[in-house]
């Protein structure tokens, strides 16, 4: 498996950032463990959740991807360090802004080093900056495999009219069609295992050893759930499907 670098974006608070990134942290952990690194790259600066869950576990390192320069060269200057490793970019909100100015650079950087894969999942909400927020992504980040992923605590899929109506607008086709590999559901958690589970600020494994047996069913049922979502990103964007098996 080439080394890959999975950045979870969506522009803004509230649409499952943290929360996507903890459990695609602890999927890789899972499957690619003991043949790969996984490094935590933690850009949110005012809370980071993730950051904290996986303190003292993997390697973490934080960056401000914001406007100004420093932070992505920070960025690349720990991929170049890091052999034979997974990276998760947990990103923060308002990212857009830091983006707009660096990503172009920062794909250029990637297609001439021709060393790792970038592999983009896009949590939205059901509301219409969601949309526009990838939109606006799709426009400066222009390599690799995207995946936009609805957050289902928002709603069923159903539900999303707001972005299928704006992705679906004829000015926005050509870039949706080209550069959006597929739409994808993420279960959602019921309401009182998911304060717990935040409560607890533990990794996936150590909150289901806190919760008592019928929540952590819940938990575990919701945790494959998601593991099999992103077994169809492995299959489609790195070309293996993990099945619980170990990659090399």
């Amino acid at each position: 498996m080439q080394d890959t670098i999975f950045y979870v974006g969506g522009g803004k608070g509230g649409v499952g950032k943290s929360i996507i990134s903890t459990v695609l942290t602890q999927y890789l952990i899972d499957n690619c463990g003991n043949s790969k690194t996984v490094h935590l790259i933690e850009t949110d600066e005012s809370n980071p959740d993730v950051g904290r869950i996986y303190d003292g576990k993997i390697p973490i390192t934080p960056v401000i991807l914001d406007e100004r320069e420093v932070g992505w060269i920070t960025l690349f200057e720990v991929l170049e360090k890091n052999d034979n490793t997974l990276f998760v970019v947990n990103s923060a909100a308002r990212s857009n802004r830091g983006i707009e100015k660096n990503g172009e650079n920062f794909c250029s950087a990637l297609r001439e080093q021709d060393r790792y894969k970038l592999v983009t999942l896009w949590p939205i909400n059901r509301q219409v900056d969601s949309a526009n927020l990838l939109l606006d992504y799709l426009r400066y980040v222009n390599y690799g495999p995207v995946f936009v992923v609805r957050n289902l605590y928002w709603g069923e899929g159903k539900d999303f009219v707001v972005y299928d109506a704006m992705i679906n607008k004829p000015k926005y086709q050509s870039l949706a069609q080209t550069r959006i590999n597929a739409v994808l559901d993420f279960p959602a958690l019921n309401d009182l295992v998911t304060l717990q589970f935040y409560s607890y600020a533990k990794t996936i494994p150590e909150a289901s050893a806190q919760l008592d047996v019928f929540r952590r069913q819940l938990f575990l049922s919701w945790k494959n759930a998601a593991y099999e979502m992103l077994n169809e990103i492995f299959s489609d964007a790195v070309g293996s499907n993990l099945n619980g098996d170990d990659l090399s």
